[in-house]
């Protein structure tokens, strides 16, 4: 594993979500919730921000079709999660396969799902890639350009991105004064190190999304938003991993 990766993977999954920090994002997400529910499933139709040029989806998508109709797999157990990782096949699952977070925190997917030439984005959305995540990070931190370090997009944006309430009972303060209303719906992995299962981690503690854009190698790019600092972090990750997904308005062209 990439040192970059081992680094986040200890930051995220360090420590054990306590039963009163769920219980507080359960019920400080509970309107949330009841709106994602209350909203049509025609994701044209959700609830948008407009940071600078872009306008973004509030809420993680949370669709079980491509454009074309056809379902994507849902993979809910370790075994489907690990073949479709290991085939290179587009799935989705719930955190910790409970439908009950996927109506707070949408779903998570793999990036295969995100390359589907059948796509994944609603009518009228496109996948952002990595160049569109940096505009929106520098969009809201004018001194993103000069700070960047180690992994750090921006110091001061994550605030400006997560909900005020919702994270785990330490974290450090946010306003979504940008109104992108990020929620902590956590990852999963491809496979442990004996292949043998694909942990969940980090609810409460992370949000992670998908960016559309590969590395050279089998991994793809990411940001990143963690409880316990400001930052917003550029990461890269197997692409069978399950990360959340959002959306920004308008078609790409050919």
């Amino acid at each position: 594993m990439k040192f970059t990766n081992l680094v986040l993977v200890l930051a995220l999954s360090a420590g054990n979500i306590t039963a009163q920090a769920q219980n507080s994002a359960q019920t400080s997400n509970m309107v949330e919730a009841a709106e994602a529910a209350q909203s049509p499933k025609n994701e044209t139709s959700v609830p948008t921000v407009t940071i600078g040029t872009q306008t973004w989806m509030k809420r993680n998508l949370d669709v079980v079709t491509f454009r074309n109709g056809d379902t994507i797999p849902q993979a809910a157990g370790d075994s489907a999660w690990i073949a479709a990782a290991e085939n290179e096949t587009p799935a989705w699952c719930y955190y910790n396969n409970d439908s009950a977070n996927g109506a707070v925190y949408g779903k998570l997917y793999n990036w295969f799902a995100l390359k589907d030439t059948r796509g994944l984005a609603p009518k009228g959305w496109h996948l952002p890639s990595d160049k569109e995540w940096t505009e929106m990070v520098f969009e809201l931190d004018s001194v993103a350009k000069q700070q960047y370090l180690g992994g750090a997009e921006s110091v001061n944006a994550g605030p400006m991105l997560k909900t005020a309430e919702g994270w785990k009972e330490d974290a450090v303060e946010a306003n979504n004064s940008s109104g992108f209303t990020a929620l902590p719906g956590g990852y999963r992995v491809h496979w442990n190190i004996e292949k043998t299962a694909a942990p969940f981690n980090a609810i409460g503690q992370s949000a992670n999304w998908w960016s559309s854009t590969p590395t050279a190698g089998t991994d793809a790019w990411l940001r990143n938003v963690f409880y316990k600092n400001n930052q917003v972090k550029k990461y890269f990750f197997n692409r069978g991993y399950g990360f959340s997904v959002r959306c920004i308005k308008g078609e790409l062209e050919d």
